[in-house]
């Protein structure tokens, strides 16, 4: 199987919700139901910029119960207020990052930057651009959105408000354990580990082949997450069977 078919077939059926694809658990499909559009970004935004180094499910049914109880954590005015401990305090009970440190230290900067830059509001990084490629420039301003965080954080940004950008292919997915795994496992590459080469080399292969087979990495790259995740492949065998 080459990288363009798996592309297809892995996009077939995510699309036709078969199998391991039946259940959406994307970050795009784990945003409280009845917010705003405001709300909406800025649940993304302040939960996305925690979604490494920890299980994405233990985050966000965290932050699914924080919003539950105290609705207004997710917005700068209330985050600009707490002090560094107020913050520790609630993020190690609801968010469970492993980085405690680094996260209040995202939550403050990155508070202290949405506001003096974009009037509090992430949608407004989308604003009077038709670029793609502009906005992960001007996430560069923000602490830890880098091109994994950074490339998530557009892409559930694109799939919830529906941007269309003619730049998108120029964009690269962004790649975490998984991705890297599945590439490996299914003999695209000789080896699954983690060096900045191995997962740029990674990159450009399911860019390449969403390209050539017309695909959106915006959708494939739900899947392939759903398909590591929830999966957890450890042989080519295992990655057939699933996609059976």
């Amino acid at each position: 199987m080459t990288p363009q078919e798996f592309v297809i077939k892995v996009t077939l059926l995510y699309n036709s919700n078969s199998g391991i694809f039946s259940t959406k658990i994307n970050a795009e499909e784990l945003i409280p139901v009845g917010l705003d559009n405001l709300h909406k970004a800025l649940f993304i935004f302040y939960v996305l910029q925690l979604d490494y180094a920890m299980k994405s499910q233990i985050l966000y049914r965290g932050a699914n119960r924080l919003y539950r109880e105290k609705e207004n954590f997710f917005t700068p005015d209330y985050l600009s207020i707490q002090t560094e401990d107020q913050l520790s305090k609630i993020i190690k009970e609801y968010l469970h990052p492993r980085y405690i440190n680094e996260a209040v230290k995202r939550y403050i900067q990155n508070t202290y930057t949405l506001i003096h830059q974009y009037d509090g509001n992430p949608l407004n990084l989308f604003d009077n651009t038709e670029s793609c490629m502009e906005v992960l420039g001007r996430l560069k301003s923000f602490r830890g959105f880098g091109p994994k965080i950074g490339n998530f954080f557009v892409r559930t940004m694109i799939n919830t408000f529906n941007y269309q950008y003619n730049d998108i292919d120029l964009m690269l997915p962004p790649v975490d354990v998984h991705d890297v795994r599945i590439a490996y496992l299914m003999g695209f590459t000789d080896t699954d580990q983690m060096t900045q080469k191995n997962i740029n080399n990674v990159k450009n292969i399911w860019s390449k082949a969403c390209i050539d087979t017309s695909n959106s990495w915006l959708i494939f790259d739900k899947a392939l997450w759903l398909l590591g995740s929830e999966g957890k492949p450890k042989t080519y065998e295992e990655v057939l069977k699933l996609l059976d």
